[in-house]
């Protein structure tokens, strides 16, 4: 009877057991669906937040071309719009041309000072060393060659001294 009893109790642990890891496979399940649930409304809500930005600016667009278009009218009614549109018109043109000699003078600065420091541009120097290191390199095979040929003209012009 002692060993029936035993055996019964380790039924129950197994069935136990097979009901916890149920449990914890519908805890999982919910959680994932809760994270789907969560990134599927994040998505929806940056969906609709991103075509509101894109429709808002799109309108102040409008409204902004609508009151430029207002204020050129005005200033071409008014008695000395003909004056201001010179006067806008002068100074653009000034700033452009002041604009221009600006950058010509920073080019030439530019210019002189990279003439200036060239001796000291690391990466020209560094592609020279590269150039002379290469030219280095040919030049010890072409000797090392040379000598070959050389110890080996002198290997062989004893040998048919010693036969004559």
């Amino acid at each position: 009877m002692a060993a029936a009893k035993k055996t019964k109790t380790d039924k129950k642990p197994q069935a136990e057991t097979g009901a916890d890891l149920d449990i914890a496979r519908k805890i999982w399940l919910a959680g994932v669906g809760a994270y789907g649930r969560a990134f599927t409304e994040a998505a929806a809500s940056a969906e609709k937040l991103a075509h509101g930005a894109t429709e808002a600016f799109d309108q102040l667009v409008a409204k902004g071309e609508v009151i430029e278009d207002e204020v050129r009218d005005r200033i071409a009614k008014a008695p000395t719009g003909k004056k201001v549109v010179s006067l806008v018109n002068d100074l653009t043109k000034q700033s452009k041309d002041r604009r221009a000699a600006l950058e010509e003078r920073v080019g030439k600065v530019r210019k002189s000072l990279t003439e200036a420091f060239a001796p000291y541009n690391l990466a020209a120097l560094g592609e020279a060393v590269q150039a002379l290191t290469a030219q280095v390199e040919a030049l010890t095979g072409e000797v090392a060659a040379l000598k070959a040929e050389k110890a080996s003209k002198k290997t062989a012009a004893p040998k048919t001294d010693e036969a004559a």
